[in-house]
């Protein structure tokens, strides 16, 4: 079954509409909350000036985040794990059919949250992978012009591989598979023949996205440098947050609705086949 991209959007845009009261109380506790908190409590350095104009010191860049990872790298584990049980609570919410309560949806975010985050790590492993076996193979022959070509043509390959992985968390949110291995499985079952058509579904997405946070980036900055340094920053930090909260839910939406279109093709084809038999 070919995914219907336009039919996934409006379905997500309906289903965003239909649970709105219960988004907006997920996509604060879980997304608004934390990230004007982390923005509030951790002092982010500004890499752009430590880089310079032209990136031209990348020492300095490097050992700045390397500083900054050493000093908060606990602070960045909380804001993922609760962001993680809300990525699964906003898709049980939107994806699952039987409705559950906000309540219901924060308990099935912190029951699966481990899983959630074991298929990341199996993702973001598998991915790792493919980059490494083409550095490998740059390696071994011995030229610093292969292994770089191998790495660019890599992308392409970790793009792919990402986006036939990327519905396991609806897997694991939606249809509460414990599992993560399985969860994985499930997505590649469900994105089967519509590999291409997501990846350049997605990556548009990306490409909106990336530009309405930058109208938006410059937007809070124009508001943000008229008051006195310290309003300036609370300031931002909440329209930052509205924006990435707003922007996320809706990603999450998409997935859900990309999920629910693929997995209600898959049980609609399997008493056609029993028939066929």
């Amino acid at each position: 079954m070919k995914l219907d991209l336009n039919a996934a959007w409006d379905q997500a845009m309906r289903l965003i509409a239909a649970n709105r009261e219960m988004l907006l109380v997920l996509g604060g506790v879980f997304f608004f909350l934390p990230y004007v908190l982390f923005g509030l409590l951790v002092p982010m350095p500004d890499f752009a000036s430590v880089a310079g104009p032209s990136g031209e010191n990348t020492p300095a860049l490097m050992a700045a985040m390397n500083g900054f990872l050493a000093d908060y790298w606990w602070a960045i584990l909380v804001l993922v794990l609760v962001q993680t049980a809300g990525a699964i609570a906003v898709m049980a919410v939107i994806g699952d059919p039987r409705r559950p309560t906000v309540r219901a949806a924060m308990s099935r975010g912190a029951a699966y949250l481990l899983p959630s985050v074991a298929a990341q790590v199996l993702t973001s492993l598998a991915t790792a992978l493919v980059l490494f076996v083409a550095l490998l193979l740059g390696a071994l022959a011995g030229s610093r012009t292969v292994a770089a070509t191998l790495s660019v043509f890599s992308l392409p390959v970790i793009v792919w591989l990402m986006t036939r992985l990327s519905l396991s968390g609806a897997a694991i949110a939606i249809e509460q598979v414990a599992n993560p291995l399985v969860a994985l499985r499930r997505s590649w079952r469900l994105t089967s023949g519509n590999g291409a058509r997501l990846v350049a579904f997605y990556l548009l997405l990306f490409a909106a996205f990336f530009v309405i946070s930058q109208v938006l980036g410059l937007i809070v900055g124009v508001l943000t440098a008229l008051p006195a340094a310290e309003v300036a920053h609370v300031l931002g930090a909440l329209l930052s947050g509205l924006i990435y909260a707003a922007l996320i839910l809706l990603g999450y939406a998409v997935l859900a609705s990309v999920h629910r279109q693929l997995a209600r093709a898959e049980r609609v084809s399997v008493p056609e086949t029993a028939r066929a038999d």
